[in-house]
């Protein structure tokens, strides 16, 4: 199958390798731009635990000045690629949520105490889900540090556009978020591609990001049965 990838260029690589090794062609449009935000100081005094809900915050906490006093601390990845990318970037203690907001706030009041200390989410500047009032309910001390920006596309390049459209079209899209959705949708739109895209299946990884795509006139929508890169991946065998 002729698949379109759209996650961000730091993910492009490994996401790619799996899907060719299956057997499958690869086109990469990067739908969403990682932008590293100003270091601001981080006080490392009490903190009990680092929240991590995508590998672009972990990159970006590895790249500051700091990291090496920051290694230490026990990380709480909200996701199996997000803990495997701490894992090789250095974290020393790297424990693993079921793939969304909801298993992670589960991770964090099994692994951490309300009274141990603050808790470091490394953010993004636009975060999914209210994690840190999530977790304020249960009595922890939440510090949201903004490490990331991802900046979407506005439109899609030119030879994207007639890979999607051309006589041997892409046949599939993955999306990993609902802003990529919505990227995807707007750069559709925007290339007038609305109802021209009939032959092309959106393999989503939550029901959130099949949602914004509703009205495309795609040939189906598919969501992983959880909310992993592996879920997601088998879809395109099933």
């Amino acid at each position: 199958m002729r698949l379109l990838v759209t996650r961000p260029q730091e993910d492009v690589a490994a996401l790619s390798e799996k899907l060719v090794a299956g057997g499958h062609e690869v086109v990469s449009a990067p739908l969403l731009s990682i932008q590293l935000c100003p270091q601001v100081p981080m006080d490392r005094s009490r903190v009990q635990g680092l929240l991590a809900t995508s590998a672009n915050g972990v990159r970006a906490m590895v790249r500051r000045d700091d990291f090496d006093a920051w290694r230490t601390v026990p990380l709480l990845a909200v996701g199996l690629s997000t803990a495997r990318e701490a894992q090789a970037l250095g974290f020393e203690t790297v424990f693993t949520a079921g793939g969304d907001v909801v298993s992670l706030e589960q991770l964090v009041t099994e692994k951490c105490e309300p009274d141990g200390g603050p808790l470091v989410h490394l953010a993004g500047s636009v975060v999914a889900g209210d994690l840190k009032g999530r977790l304020e309910e249960h009595g922890f001390w939440v510090e949201r540090v903004v490490l990331y920006e991802a900046v979407p596309a506005q439109t899609f390049p030119e030879n994207i556009i007639e890979d999607l459209t051309s006589d041997k079209p892409v046949e599939g899209v993955l999306l990993f978020s609902r802003r990529t959705a919505e990227t995807f949708a707007r750069c559709c739109e925007a290339a007038d591609l609305t109802g021209a895209v009939s032959h092309i299946t959106a393999y989503c990884l939550a029901a959130s990001a099949a949602q914004p795509l509703e009205g495309l006139g795609l040939k189906e929508m598919r969501v992983a049965s959880c909310p992993s890169e592996d879920a997601l991946l088998s879809l395109l065998i099933s």
